[in-house]
């Protein structure tokens, strides 16, 4: 394999940016037919670089890429004269345009094949928390990695941390490959949307918002990963997806957008005012900006523990959301699971027209104290419920409100008896949104205790 070392290019630890000598090497690894750039132990201050096709980047022990605070400096593929990128105005969501502001990354990868970035331990990217308040919600900067429409990718071994968006964006692309990847802080820490045949596997996340993310992806495997989050360990939608061996079960980084404008300028990492809470194990996740190539479903989550969890589950096609509102989830199954500090109404709420069928399976949930009164779940629109083999802890009567007229969809087989309870859709939504006890419907708006 030849090697293109970036120091051989006039790369150094100093405090101006190293983006161009480290496109250069990446360039003439490109021309030459491909092969590795070495990135030394050293850090190396940069803007925006592009990976291309047959290109692995390796980074040894000590090596440093740390982002530039400037967003920018994240504009450098404008130029780019070897592999140009035809800017397209015309989409209407920045993050279904690979062209967008929104879309500008730390590595960005564009319609490659065969591209690896490989870390030694100790190895490190540093997004260094960029602010951009032309960003989303007015802060957030450039993503870790922006790919769009590549094929045979590889990530190994190496740390990201401080990422201004999400860590690594993907779309369009398959065969993609995480192993031994740590992530901490920062959004989504994998985001797949619209790829196929996507193996993440004994990867540490510890993000601010969810983990592993995305729709309209098939073929899907996370296994024996860490999934710590502010947001959803799981905000997922696709084919064919299976989760197992997987924990849940710390908060170590907040949601960053409860801080003060101020705070996000400077590239502060918490404050006390960030949500350190996760909201469900598992969202169903499905809207409009990307059309559904398969019908969403056979998602198994199996020999998982989820602890800190808000909610036991959200599936909530209930007009309001505008992240599920696209094609219904078909079915999902949890097997051999904990769910536990439940402090919220879980829902499930399918598509009118697709309705959707949730097995539990030796599933062990159980609630936060003093909040034994809540409703377990609220559920309509659905084919089948089933809790088989499932103990209920510490609610005082497990209780599911009913909103549609489904009873005789539900099946309890050898767990903690469930009560059922029919109440109109508002009252449902209403549960959802605000956490009222089971023992409150039906009292005068006075009366009610809210959560």
């Amino acid at each position: 394999m030849k090697v293109f070392n970036i120091k051989e290019y006039g790369a150094k630890f100093c405090d101006r940016l190293q983006t161009e000598k480290i496109q250069k090497a990446i360039d003439d690894c490109f021309l030459s037919g491909g092969g590795r750039v070495l990135i030394p132990c050293g850090v190396y201050l940069t803007g925006g670089f592009r990976l291309r096709s047959n290109v692995e980047l390796y980074l040894e022990a000590g090596a440093i890429i740390k982002g530039s605070r400037d967003p920018e400096d994240y504009f450098a593929w404008k130029k780019d004269e070897i592999e140009p990128i035809e800017i397209n105005d015309s989409l209407n969501s920045p993050s279904a345009n690979p062209t967008s502001r929104w879309s500008n990354a730390l590595i960005r990868v564009h319609n490659a094949k065969n591209v690896s970035i490989i870390g030694e331990k100790g190895s490190y990217f540093d997004g260094a928390y960029c602010f951009d308040e032309q960003g989303e919600q007015n802060y957030r900067g450039p993503h870790g990695m922006s790919i769009w429409n590549c094929e045979n990718l590889k990530f190994e071994g190496y740390t990201f941390i401080n990422c201004s968006n999400w860590c690594h964006a993907i779309f369009k692309s398959k065969n993609i490959h995480f192993d031994n990847v740590s992530i901490y802080g920062g959004c989504d820490g994998i985001n797949i949307r619209t790829c196929d045949n996507t193996l993440i596997e004994n990867c540490t996340i510890n993000s601010g918002d969810d983990c592993v993310a995305g729709f309209d992806s098939n073929d899907v495997v996370v296994r024996d990963c860490i999934l710590n989050t502010a947001c959803m360990p799981l905000r997922m939608g696709g084919n064919n997806i299976l989760v197992e061996n997987c924990i849940s079960n710390e908060r170590n980084f907040g949601s960053r957008r409860w801080m003060t404008e101020e705070e996000k300028r400077l590239g502060n990492q918490t404050s006390e005012r960030d949500r350190h809470r996760s909201h469900t194990c598992f969202s169903y996740y499905c809207d409009y900006r990307a059309v559904i190539r398969k019908d969403p479903g056979n998602i198994v989550i199996r020999n998982c523990h989820f602890l800190q969890e808000a909610e036991l589950i959200r599936i909530e096609y209930d007009g309001r959301h505008r992240f599920c509102c696209n094609r219904g989830l078909h079915d999902i199954l949890f097997e051999n699971c904990t769910v536990r500090e439940i402090r919220q109404v879980g829902m499930i709420w399918g598509k009118d027209v697709e309705k959707v069928s949730v097995h539990f399976k030796n599933v062990t949930m159980s609630c936060e104290e003093s909040f034994e009164d809540l409703p377990l779940l609220v559920v309509g629109n659905f084919n089948k419920i089933i809790f088989e083999d499932c103990v209920i802890e510490g609610f005082n009567n497990p209780t599911i409100l009913l909103g549609t007229d489904d009873e005789d969809k539900i099946e309890i087989i050898r767990s903690t008896p469930i009560t059922i309870k029919k109440v109109t859709q508002e009252e449902c939504f209403k549960a959802h949104r605000t956490g009222i006890s089971s023992a409150d419907f039906g009292k005068n708006e006075s009366e009610l205790n809210y959560y």
